[in-house]
């Protein structure tokens, strides 16, 4: 996000030089004990999960399947997210992807009635099931590592 250029740590502008300027980008970072280890090749889609599943059913829907999902948002609630993500569920999108990839959930707001479980305990819930590999902690959104990745281009572990 341009608007963290100040406060960007020196591997996410690293990694933004490398995007621009072509370069293989390699990514160093502390994964999850939910993280479910395997090969992710395939085209990277995705970005902020709620405008993801805004598009949902408009001419702007994406294809997900044999793809690689990269999410994250900020401000969004664990009751919210685990409805966007049940939606991506019953819509189809997840069942036939390559791999998951979840970036920062970050700028929780309080709640009154607290849902029970963070983002990450809500996403492996709807996704584990499926047996392809899922990331999480990874350094990308609205943070200050954050990450460049290419949506649209290929991408492998």
């Amino acid at each position: 996000m341009p608007y963290t250029f100040d406060d960007a740590t020196p591997e996410s502008l690293a990694s933004l030089k490398a995007a621009l300027f072509g370069e293989e980008i390699s990514y160093n970072y502390q994964p999850s004990v939910l993280n479910r280890k395997g090969d992710m090749k395939g085209i990277l889609i995705g970005g902020n999960l709620t405008l993801l599943v805004m598009t949902i059913g408009s001419s702007s829907e994406i294809d997900y399947d044999d793809k690689i999902l990269f999410i994250e948002d900020i401000g969004e609630r664990p009751a919210a997210i685990d409805r966007m993500m049940r939606m991506l569920k019953r819509a189809g999108k997840l069942a036939k992807l390559k791999g998951l990839i979840v970036g920062a959930f970050n700028e929780l707001p309080d709640e009154k009635i607290h849902f029970g479980q963070s983002p990450e305990e809500v996403i492996w819930e709807v996704v584990k099931e499926y047996e392809y590999p899922v990331w999480f902690n990874f350094p990308a959104g609205h943070i200050e590592d954050n990450r460049a990745i290419v949506i649209g281009k290929p991408f492998s572990n």
